[in-house]
């Protein structure tokens, strides 16, 4: 059985996912079975929304890079976050977990000490995709 390090965001290590989470035409899907699929091609062209997250300012220590949207980031993420890549899509980060709290709303570049310069750092306890890019 393949050991968990403790800085992967997984429900391994308290994380709980957002299965309910839903951007545009992009969902979260537990089973593949009942799931429907469009192939007409006409809806356009979307990137998965995607972000990096770091554990010190200036991109340094532990990182995790994630598609998904979490209620609560675990034991070892929970206020921990200092800076970050939105590689695309749009992403809001709440003070509290289950999407409480204040919250900042980040589009796709780097964050080299986010926290820093737009509220207290160290303070995330959830976020979610909220925007395709």
């Amino acid at each position: 059985m393949r050991e968990i390090p403790k800085t992967e965001l997984s429900p391994d290590n308290g994380a709980i996912i957002d299965t309910k989470w839903k951007v545009g035409p992009l969902s979260y899907h537990a089973c593949a079975a009942g799931a429907t699929h469009s192939t007409t091609g006409t809806e356009g062209n979307y990137r998965l929304p995607e972000v990096i997250v770091y554990d010190h300012a200036g991109f340094k220590g532990a990182y995790a890079r994630t598609n998904l949207s979490f209620l609560y980031l675990g034991e070892f993420w929970n206020d921990r976050i200092s800076a970050l890549i939105v590689v695309s899509g749009v992403w809001r980060f709440y003070r509290d977990e289950y999407y409480k709290g204040d919250h900042w709303d980040l589009g796709p570049g780097f964050y080299e000490c986010f926290f820093t310069e737009k509220g207290p750092d160290d303070v995330v306890s959830s976020f979610q995709a909220i925007a395709l890019t």
